[in-house]
């Protein structure tokens, strides 16, 4: 039996479908945007992070998953899907970091047009906007991290060392080196990810130990549940930057003028809270405007408009995890005068009302 899985299979927690619908629990929190398109497809998450486990069953053609995330009900949802053997599936990029854990055999991730071997023990971080995709031309077991960009800073910020003087700092990361390039509008910038290759002397006992013990946090519903998880993602990054543990190796690919300026658009956006108008783009960027709206309509699928409105109800979803406000004063902030507009906004980007997101935050 697989080290992750066997916790999994044994926990005896997982939903059904049906359970879930009982709950009133989307199904996933993953949203796809631009199926089936040649460029890429984008993908959002609706929660600050979630954890999918995937492995694949050659013999019967199967892909099986498992998604976690961070919930007042113990969500979790399982699914089974048809492994795309023929490669015909398109490389996808999304709005998070995503880190990918192999757990046992061997993954085969392309990344732009490159194609990646990993091993078991061995990971990849894939910066924001990267595109890429898992081949299925193989036995794997992985887990995957996925981060909002807040989330992950709030969670690094608050990971406090303390000098013989008693003065606090915190430790520098790989992902504060994501973070400074993400900061830059230039020209020459270019996409990133980031290798850790075991080295030949590393026992991952540890690094399995510390997966399951992230997995059983999200299965109870338990006080400081929420902290306890933050102080494992600190553990297991701290892990993965321990150079006697892991070679790591940044890696660059330079990117098309048409993707310089989605990201640009994307930063500006992020920056901004989704509030700029077609006129200041014009302005801060030197392009037409319908034609922002054409390379935004390529790499996510959806209008300029919408893509600024996500932003926005990104910023709507931080409100209210993190203050007291009601909902009619955040629709004022945010400058919606209609509530019933606002909440179906809200459910179709996660799935729920806003005041059903509030109370998804575990009670510490």
């Amino acid at each position: 039996m697989k080290k992750v899985r066997q916790f999994i299979d044994t926990s005896g927690k997982l939903s059904q479908e049906g359970f879930l619908k009982k709950l009133g629990i989307p199904k996933t929190f993953l949203t796809f945007h631009n199926l089936g398109s040649y460029t890429s497809e984008f993908v959002e998450i609706g929660m600050p992070y979630m954890i999918i486990y995937e492995a694949t069953d050659r013999k019967h053609g199967e892909l099986n998953s498992l998604e976690f995330t961070e919930s007042n009900k113990n969500y979790f949802f399982s699914s089974v899907s048809r492994l795309d053997l023929e490669g015909k599936r398109s490389l996808h990029s999304h709005d998070f970091y995503e880190l990918t854990i192999v757990l046992e055999g061997e993954l085969h991730l392309q990344i732009e047009n490159e194609t990646v071997a990993y091993h078991a023990g061995e990971c990849c971080l894939c910066n924001k906007n990267i595109r890429h995709k898992e081949l299925h031309d193989s036995e794997f077991e992985i887990i995957l991290f996925m981060f909002q960009e807040e989330y992950i800073k709030s969670v690094l910020e608050q990971d406090l060392l303390y000098d013989e003087e008693g003065q606090s700092c915190t430790s520098h990361t790989f992902f504060h080196h994501l973070f400074a390039e993400n900061q830059k509008l230039s020209f020459y910038s270019a996409k990133e990810y980031i290798d850790f290759r075991r080295k030949t002397l590393f026992d991952p006992d540890d690094f399995y130990r510390l997966i399951n013990a992230i997995v059983l946090e999200l299965s109870e519903s338990r006080s400081g549940r929420n902290y306890m998880v933050r102080g494992y993602f600190c553990r297991f990054i701290a892990m993965l930057g321990d150079e006697e543990n892991y070679l790591i190796q940044t890696h660059q690919t330079r990117i098309s003028k048409e993707e310089r300026l989605f990201y640009q658009v994307s930063q500006l956006l992020q920056n901004r809270k989704g509030r700029i108008s077609r006129g200041e783009l014009e302005a801060e960027l030197n392009y037409n405007s319908d034609y922002i709206n054409r390379v935004v309509k390529k790499h996510t699928g959806r209008t300029l408009s919408d893509y600024s409105r996500s932003f926005l109800l990104k910023e709507a979803a931080d409100l209210l995890k993190n203050t007291d406000k009601r909902v009619g004063e955040i629709c004022e902030e945010l400058g919606y005068t209609n509530r019933s507009h606002f909440n179906r906004l809200f459910i179709e980007r996660f799935g729920m009302t806003p005041t059903e997101y509030r109370e998804l935050e575990p009670d510490e």
